[in-house]
């Protein structure tokens, strides 16, 4: 039996079979409630900047600042400190890792609570899941738009001049993207289930983070070791964003890199989103 709600064509369809109801959407009606959702998670971000820069007197600025003094700290450790010398050794080169990271970093290091807090939350006050997962992905999606303004203001202050390959970085950012969201994800369920997880995932990613080349570069990392160096998929990610900023070249050994870990995190995005929305009608067991 097929009961059709639909009076104009963005509206879904119920669909009631044995085996249970189903809502069957057109692409009207999906892309009209994408919409809606982008929206919502759009608001839900203003309110997210809001709160966290409440009582600051530079605001949002932290956002901006952070990086730079990150980087300046490791500058003064590596070559004040310890006098590491070359092209890899310089503000710029430890700016660029920085700043692609500190994504991924905040992604990930979420990911164990999310169902557990922000997702159930936003589940129990009706305005659900999706939203939750937007608002995550959008804000720092926007914080890293403005932490590349920044670090573009930088290199043109310091003589590098824009170049055509620095549009290169859209791909490489998207990779990335997929690539943290989809561990983001995956975790979001594994914290639900073990909380102790997240207290794990903080010390791996600092962990991580030195085990991948935004501190120097590839050619520091011993030949025996490189063939697992190179399943570190920010063995590809990192050394791309520092070929398209600094050169304007990306090489086709990372070009290959990025590409075969944008589709596995794709597929893997993909299983993990719908997991993530099977799960979540038994979240309730796990609060």
């Amino acid at each position: 039996m097929r009961v059709n709600s639909a009076k104009t064509g963005t509206e879904p369809r119920i669909v009631i079979t044995p085996e249970g109801m189903s809502e069957v959407m057109g692409i009207g009606s999906r892309t009209a409630r994408l919409k809606r959702e982008f929206v919502k998670a759009f608001r839900l971000v203003e309110l997210d900047l809001k709160s966290q820069s409440f009582g600051l007197y530079l605001g949002n600025l932290w956002f901006l600042l952070e990086p730079a003094l990150q980087a300046g700290a490791y500058y003064f450790l590596l070559t004040v400190v310890f006098r590491m010398q070359g092209a890899d050794a310089t503000f710029a080169f430890f700016f660029i890792g920085i700043t692609f990271w500190r994504m991924h970093a905040t992604i990930v290091t979420s990911g164990p609570y999310f169902l557990t807090s922000k997702g159930y939350s936003y589940i129990e006050q009706g305005l659900g899941l999706q939203p939750a997962i937007l608002e995550t992905l959008l804000f720092e999606l926007i914080l890293l738009a403005l932490r590349l303004v920044v670090l573009g203001g930088f290199l043109i202050a310091i003589g590098h001049k824009p170049m055509f390959a620095w549009l290169l970085l859209i791909p490489v950012i998207a990779v990335q993207t997929l690539f943290s969201m989809s561990l983001f994800l995956g975790l979001a369920i594994v914290g639900a289930k073990l909380k102790d997880i997240g207290k794990l995932v903080g010390h791996a990613v600092w962990l991580w983070w030195y085990l991948s080349p935004g501190l120097y570069s590839l050619g520091r990392i011993p030949d025996w070791a490189l063939v697992i160096y190179r399943l570190n998929p920010f063995a590809y990610l990192m050394p791309s964003y520092h070929e398209l900023i600094l050169q304007g070249t990306w090489s086709q050994t990372n070009m290959l890199g990025c590409l075969v870990v944008g589709v596995l995190s794709g597929l893997a995005l993909m299983v993990a989103y719908r997991q993530v929305f099977r799960f979540s009608y038994r979240l309730v067991h796990h609060v």
